[in-house]
């Protein structure tokens, strides 16, 4: 255990040394706020323009799933950079399953990400006509589970994307895919049946859900969200597999 405490320590803070977040004033400015903050502007306009029945509840909505997609996006950055350095190589060639790895590259987005996700419901809230403290404490209460479900979903998306060309790839994807599929814009009960299809396999989906019912259903929501993460951690784990082997194997996918 004190091994493993002592690795996890230091891959933090190497993860934390080699952030850009806090490179200087204006970029943890833009990363840590204007960015996000203009990411839930677009969900909300664009709400506005398909005649969204609650804008102050699609803005909540964008800040719980944008929080996710930057703590996915930010583990996914931290692996392909590791992959290009050579030390995700060093690490998974030794270990099958090395959690204080995936710990501390999940630490430092995770971080980064409650402090983006502060500002972002803050800043909904200060600009909603009614305040609603109530639905305030809701969605700070759900911003955990917004946190768990994207790191499982970075794990997922760095491990399939590890072995592509394109390391970055999984989280374009989640990033471009995840408004859509969890009903941000509009709630999914008002989307077509083909789309709440395909939203039962995204996570954030029965999170984003909770917004618009009782109280009753809303452990069944969260469980299958983290649910539906774990399972998609367990594949970016299998596919991290796939890629040891073929590193072993003298197999390589980057371009470089």
């Amino acid at each position: 255990m004190g091994l493993f405490i002592r690795r996890l320590a230091s891959g933090v803070r190497v993860t934390w040394a080699s952030s850009t977040a806090f490179a200087t004033v204006g970029t943890a400015v833009v990363t840590l706020l204007v960015l996000p903050l203009l990411n839930i502007a677009y969900d909300v306009l664009l709400g506005a323009d398909l005649s969204a029945p609650d804008l102050v509840r699609t803005g909540y909505a964008a800040a719980l799933v944008a929080l996710a997609s930057s703590v996915c996006a930010g583990v996914v950055g931290t692996v392909a950079a590791d992959r290009n350095l050579g030390v995700f190589q060093e690490v998974h060639t030794r270990r099958r399953l090395d959690l204080a790895y995936w710990f501390a590259v999940a630490a430092v987005p995770a971080l980064l990400a409650l402090l983006t996700g502060a500002a972002a419901i803050g800043a909904v809230f200060a600009l909603s006509a009614a305040q609603d403290v109530a639905m305030l404490g809701r969605v700070v209460a759900l911003a955990p589970v917004a946190v768990v479900c994207g790191l499982l979903l970075g794990v997922g998306a760095a491990g399939i994307g590890v072995d592509l060309p394109d390391p970055y790839l999984g989280a374009t994807i989640v990033s471009t895919f995840l408004p859509l599929l969890t009903g941000v814009i509009v709630p999914l009960s008002l989307c077509p049946a083909w789309l709440r299809v395909l939203a039962a396999l995204a996570p954030m989906s029965g999170t984003v859900s909770t917004l618009d019912t009782g109280a009753d259903g809303i452990g069944a929501l969260l469980a299958r969200d983290l649910l539906v993460a774990l399972t998609w951690a367990g594949v970016g784990l299998a596919t991290t597999r796939h890629a040891v082997a073929r590193l072993r194997a003298g197999l390589r996918r980057d371009v470089i």
